[in-house]
């Protein structure tokens, strides 16, 4: 968004100079979040080291105040459905987990989160109790240190409406189509599987019983699931992400489709407050309809990850993919993708516990590629102490890694090789 600064509220102003010492300032309401020391940055990075949502005692105002080890460029944006407001921050790495929901709503702000976005950026999402646009946004020294103060304003319905549109007509009009690549004469031509660790970045996913994040645990799965298959040598294998970032449902999709892959798994974990003995992996394959009320549960979290981490799923459709949806009907994709899924809990058997109904199917919008047999593994629920025990001991987790990565292998030998069964690997 383009902006002209107005003069800094002076309100505001006052409680900028008394940060310092916000101990002594009653009726303000804080929020905090984020480390208290600069981590250990690639070289070139910016270390986020805060974010601390403030209330000058304005019912329609907020301040976010973002603490960095060095000034960087910075861009924002109104996102509709639901209202959020978004700050990306160039060269920017949050250590930790930075965003929470606030007990209530500081002005017009109900809760924050940060964290990568993409490689080289990390993205803030403020979440909006009711309309508002940012006023201003400048850098300020404090103690010597770089601070980006973000003054929030509450707005009208219509004038957030129409920030909203704006700044995403600007969205679609930067956004440029990349063809596949032509093959390369000479290029590896065994069939390539693709792994995707699930969310990441600003994206934590599920949480464990200690706070351990499904993005951590997927990603090291899907490290060791690379390992055995790589030891093969019979197969091509990446990873969608190799690092903490967040990245888009559509673009996981798109990674497979663009590199012409023979399989895609989607690696994740779910979790269950309260119910620590409901326990085991499912399987899942992609329905319009699903197989029952959990698996629907299931794909509604799994499809909101775009909208968590500031992103307007609207403009899926609106870039083309509403040619992939109706071309999901594809018998051959649909079967390739149903024999894999039951292959791969027969795998999942031998090496851990299944869930009761391992066996299942629902709309996940990351396993809409047409022509890619896609399915998606939750490998264990988090909240379960035994299941947690498969997932981050070093062999189990290996264990049940080899025996899903064989499951795999069998799939693209049998496909490659044109037979009507599942061949074993050697």
């Amino acid at each position: 968004m383009v902006f002209t600064p107005p003069p800094l509220h002076a309100a505001f102003r006052a409680v900028l100079r008394a940060m310092a010492f916000a101990s002594l300032l009653p009726g303000l309401a804080f929020a905090q979040g984020g480390a208290a020391s600069s981590p250990a940055l690639p070289h070139g990075m910016i270390a986020g080291l805060g974010l601390t949502l403030l209330d000058d005692q304005g019912p329609d105002r907020a301040a976010l105040i973002i603490d960095l080890s060095g000034e960087t460029g910075f861009r924002f944006e109104a996102l509709q459905s639901p209202d959020r407001l978004v700050i990306d921050l160039d060269k920017v790495v949050f250590n930790g987990r930075t965003g929470r929901p606030v007990q209530k709503a500081i002005g017009p702000v109900s809760g924050f989160r940060a964290g990568l976005f993409l490689l080289g950026q990390s993205r803030i999402v403020l979440d909006l109790a009711r309309p508002a646009l940012i006023e201003r946004a400048d850098f300020v020294q404090q103690n010597g240190a770089p601070r980006l103060v973000v003054q929030i304003r509450g707005v009208t319905p219509e004038r957030f409406a129409e920030a909203a549109e704006q700044d995403g007509a600007r969205r679609l009009a930067r956004h440029v189509q990349t063809p596949p690549a032509a093959p390369v004469a000479g290029a590896d031509e065994r069939p390539l599987i693709v792994i995707d660790p699930g969310h990441g970045g600003i994206d934590p996913g599920a949480l464990g019983l200690k706070g351990e994040a499904e993005k951590d645990i997927v990603l090291a799965f899907g490290r060791a699931m690379q390992a055995r298959l790589a030891k093969s040598d019979k197969v091509r294998v990446e990873l969608t992400r190799e690092d903490d970032r967040f990245i888009a449902l559509s673009e996981r999709v798109g990674f497979a489709r663009s590199r012409n892959a023979a399989l895609f798994i989607s690696l994740h974990a779910d979790s269950l407050s309260g119910d620590p003995d409901v326990r085991g992996a499912s399987v899942y394959t992609l329905s319009d309809r699903a197989t029952d009320a959990s698996a629907a549960r299931a794909a509604e979290k799994e499809n909101r990850v775009d909208l968590l981490a500031g992103l307007d799923a609207d403009e899926e459709s609106k870039g083309g993919v509403d040619s992939i949806l109706n071309d999901l009907a594809r018998r051959e994709t649909r079967v390739f993708a149903q024999v894999i899924a039951r292959d791969a809990v027969s795998a999942i058997r031998n090496a851990a516990r299944v869930h009761k109904s391992p066996l299942r199917a629902a709309g996940f919008r990351v396993l809409r590629a047409p022509d890619v047999p896609s399915i998606l593994v939750e490998l264990g629920f988090l909240s379960s102490p035994d299941d947690m025990i498969t997932l981050t001991d070093g062999q189990k987790r290996q264990k049940l890694a080899d025996s899903l990565a064989d499951a795999a292998l069998r799939f693209v030998n049998a496909a490659r090789e044109g037979s009507g069964g599942l061949a074993t690997p050697e």
